[in-house]
């Protein structure tokens, strides 16, 4: 039998959900507008974001070539992103590099 502390794992911070620009690299002629949904997490005192983005198939595509990208999200804030492939879509899976500004 397995047995748990009380101390929960994992821990649910939060959603970031809206509308924001993706910039790859230091180009802001190569951004697009995106929409996006990520979600924050606590475990063990180290933070992790995932979520999902929609946008424009070949900027998303451009994105994930590139190795990662920034997302300006509402009220000014950003985060660094690594896209999985998105395979011919206009969405795509992302995990979030350092902390979600929640």
């Amino acid at each position: 039998m397995t047995s748990f502390s009380k101390q929960q794992l994992l821990k649910y911070l939060g959603t970031l959900r809206g509308r924001g620009i993706m910039t790859i690299g230091d180009d802001q002629l190569n951004s697009c507008m995106i929409s996006y949904e990520i979600d924050g997490y606590l475990e063990r005192q180290i933070y992790s974001a995932n979520g999902q983005i929609k946008g424009s198939m070949v900027h998303l595509a451009r994105a994930f070539d590139a190795g990662a990208a920034r997302i300006f999200l509402s009220l000014g804030r950003s985060v660094e992103v690594v896209l999985a492939d998105p395979k011919c879509s206009s969405a795509a899976e992302i995990m979030v590099q350092g902390r979600l500004p929640l």
